[in-house]
């Protein structure tokens, strides 16, 4: 366990998942969106391996950046507001945990989202989000506040899961992290701060934390994490089986397509814990003034690119992007939500039904915001790099000789330098050439 303030984005990783409980198919129940003045402050990137942190003030057409290496987006939902195209700039966000006990789900409910990806998809970073009113302070003017003890925000990712009760036991954990000490509410007036962090799970020349989702060939494609060995008749022991290929619920269809749309399903969940409510470090110590826990925090709501489309009813429908790959595959106006865990963060958690607020709308009196929320997935793209860079790390230098060395001694593809499938003197040569060139 690593446990540092959030000015490095403190990282918890928990073993372990989440258990649901079925209750039976249920009707989604209307709750009403949360609102308030909300302001995008900063947007960080945060690589969990090496701890690098960079802000990225928003404002004033700057745009976000995505994570520092070779990544593309794969699944986005960033839409903030559907309805900018009918004039209205409200930004609606989802309490999701408030102390003051205003709604019925006060404080440490666990919130579920889910989308449609291919198989085999390697994921190496993730766009989180939050929305706090909790107090905060900026010292060092960097647009980021300093961190609320306590308030904390666990993230977890799901492979085989549509959200449904009714199948639960397909869904199986693939990564789970907290981040504690969140930065809270830098505004006065009233205002909300809306922080988004691209969570980088590779550092350096590792990739401890990938993950992949539906795994269908037993190869994870060089991700930390995967589902390549299910237990399909539930006696503890993996039986070889990838989980795009398993029953787990035994009902006679594959777990890959529980919604039966073609796709692969997966789902990411959040709960939030407010300050003096838990040990978030491990050290015995509740974190935090429970003084301070009073104040809402939750997620903003997104969809997929796309456009409103009125349905002439009073309702309107999102109508997705095709054209633009990562739009949200699967992204559907609902949600579910859970009953806080028994017997602290490791414990199970009873499924409380599907949610929405309504039915989407962009009415003259306001909107109603889609049921979803705002997430993003990133995964590694096809890097060319120029001939003299054989580590491929952007750089030509002693580090690329000795690479060439390694492969060429151990007769690897790499180490064939020119391509005529021998592994000779004429390998050098060719790699000499091509390190005296440089690169453009």
């Amino acid at each position: 366990m690593v446990n540092n303030r959030i000015n490095n984005l403190a990282l918890c990783l928990v073993a372990g998942g989440l258990s649901g409980v079925s209750l039976g198919a249920q009707p989604p129940t209307t709750l009403s969106p949360s609102s308030g003045q909300v302001t995008q402050a900063s947007h960080i990137y945060y690589n969990i391996m090496t701890g690098e942190r960079v802000v990225t003030i928003l404002g004033d057409g700057q745009t976000q950046p995505t994570d520092a290496g070779s990544s593309q987006p794969i699944w986005s939902s960033l839409v903030q507001n559907p309805c900018e195209a009918a004039g209205y700039t409200t930004e609606y966000f989802f309490a999701l945990d408030n102390n003051a006990g205003t709604s019925s789900l006060a404080t440490g409910a666990t919130l579920l989202d889910w989308g449609d990806i291919s198989v085999d998809t390697v994921v190496d970073c993730v766009r989180i989000n939050w929305v706090s009113g909790h107090r905060d302070v900026d010292v060092d003017s960097d647009g980021v506040g300093d961190g609320v003890v306590g308030l904390g925000g666990q993230w977890t990712w799901w492979d085989a899961d549509n959200g449904r009760s009714l199948q639960s036991c397909t869904r199986l954990p693939l990564i789970t992290f907290t981040l504690t000490d969140l930065p809270g509410n830098i505004f006065d007036d009233g205002q909300l701060t809306n922080y988004t962090v691209d969570v980088d799970l590779v550092g350096s020349f590792s990739s401890l934390l990938t993950f992949e989702i539906g795994d269908s060939d037993g190869d994870l494609q060089g991700a930390a994490f995967g589902h390549n060995n299910v237990d399909t008749n539930s006696d503890g022991i993996g039986d070889g089986v990838s989980v795009a290929n398993a029953d787990r619920d035994f009902d006679g269809l594959l777990d890959s397509d529980l919604d039966g749309d073609g796709l692969f399903d997966w789902a990411w969940n959040v709960r939030f814990y407010q300050p003096g409510t838990a040990d978030l470090d491990g050290d015995g110590v509740i974190d935090g003034d429970i003084n301070d826990s009073f104040l809402p925090i939750g997620v903003s709501f997104a969809v997929g690119e796309g456009n409103a489309v009125d349905n002439g009813d009073g309702t309107w429908t999102w109508v997705r992007d095709t054209g633009v790959s990562d739009a949200a595959n699967g992204q559907e106006d609902a949600f579910a939500m859970f009953a806080p865990p028994f017997g602290g963060p490791g414990g199970d958690i009873l499924y409380a039904g599907f949610f929405w607020f309504g039915g989407f709308a962009c009415e003259e009196e306001g909107y109603t915001p889609p049921a979803s929320f705002l997430h993003r997935l990133y995964g590694p793209s096809e890097v060319e790099c120029c001939p003299a860079d054989t580590n491929c790390d952007g750089n030509v230098n002693f580090f690329d000789i000795s690479h060439f060395i390694i492969t060429l001694t151990n007769q690897e593809p790499e180490g064939d330098f020119n391509g005529d499938g021998q592994f000779n003197f004429f390998d050098i040569s060719a790699f000499l050439a091509a390190f005296t060139a440089g690169c453009p």
